[in-house]
């Protein structure tokens, strides 16, 4: 990885066109930025905590610390997201969420390989490949689905996204087997793909949605620069809660897996509600 952000690194300055320097130097939001590293490190403290408890008081010191992260961005002249996120009727917000319950289903890629090796005995290299599919599916539909013109249409993939990833989550709970024949094992794969695929639908006009929530070319990068945040923070807690849900299941690696793949199919299912709340919104201020 350190090689690959190297890279990159050197590429950036040849393909990134130079912008213009301005005068004036926008202040850093320290406060915000100190309470959402806060909440990012307890979500992942609680991810390795010993015991449901421990971790369950881990997420809810996480969520404490994201409360007041909002409540001091409201009121705040220095924050991380854009003013308009927290105007009164603002699409953007709903937007912003609806990112993150998508981005939320990603940790459990982070756990397939274990549920492949436990239940269907593959060994690590075949358990790993398989633990890539959700996010080969979210890069393969994003080529696509990118390309869609037309408000009915986008709006329609910004549903559509997360009630396929649930889906693909609630499918793969229900086929799950101790001692998983080979042949279901291969079934795995593609369903994963589909799942992913879910994210890919949606993502791409989310985050255009984002970038171009406001006409001020300053609270438009802002926006832009919030869809990591949001990304970084959420599969931060996708992966905290999945352990919470893992370590719930008990000693039954295969109830653990399902109670990762169902409760993870609701989280993201409720993401269609907050899509349809943004085109709502998006419509009213349209008008």
């Amino acid at each position: 990885m350190a090689v690959i952000g190297a890279v990159c690194a050197g590429i950036v300055p040849r393909v990134v066109p130079r912008g213009e320097r301005g005068g004036g130097r926008t202040p850093v939001p320290v406060v915000s930025l100190v309470l959402v590293t806060a909440a990012t490190a307890a979500v992942s403290l609680a991810g390795v905590l010993p015991g449901t408890a421990a971790m369950a008081a881990g997420v809810a010191v996480a969520l404490l610390l994201v409360g007041g992260f909002v409540a001091h961005e409201r009121r705040s002249g220095r924050r991380v997201f854009p003013r308009t996120t927290y105007t009164a009727g603002s699409a953007l917000k709903w937007v912003y969420l609806t990112i993150g319950l998508l981005t939320f289903g990603v940790a459990v890629e982070t756990f397939v390989p274990l549920f492949a090796q436990r239940l269907g005995g593959l060994p690590p290299v075949t358990a790993g490949l398989l633990g890539a599919a959700v996010s080969l599916g979210w890069s393969l539909t994003q080529l696509g689905s990118a390309s869609a013109a037309g408000g009915r249409a986008v709006r329609r993939l910004c549903v559509l996204g997360p009630l396929v990833l649930a889906l693909g989550f609630l499918a793969q709970g229900l086929l799950l087997r101790d001692a998983a024949p080979g042949w279901l094992m291969l079934v795995w794969a593609p369903v994963l793909v589909v799942a992913g695929s879910g994210i890919g639908l949606a993502y791409p006009h989310l985050s255009v949605a984002a970038m171009s929530s406001t006409p001020d070319p300053a609270e438009g990068r802002q926006a832009a620069a919030a869809i990591a945040t949001v990304t970084s923070l959420s599969i931060a807690f996708g992966t905290a809660v999945a352990g919470v849900l893992l370590n719930a299941g008990g000693a039954s690696m295969l109830t653990s897996a399902r109670y990762v793949l169902f409760g993870f199919a609701l989280v993201c299912a409720v993401g269609a509600v907050t899509a349809r709340a943004a085109n709502r919104r998006a419509g009213a201020e349209t008008r």
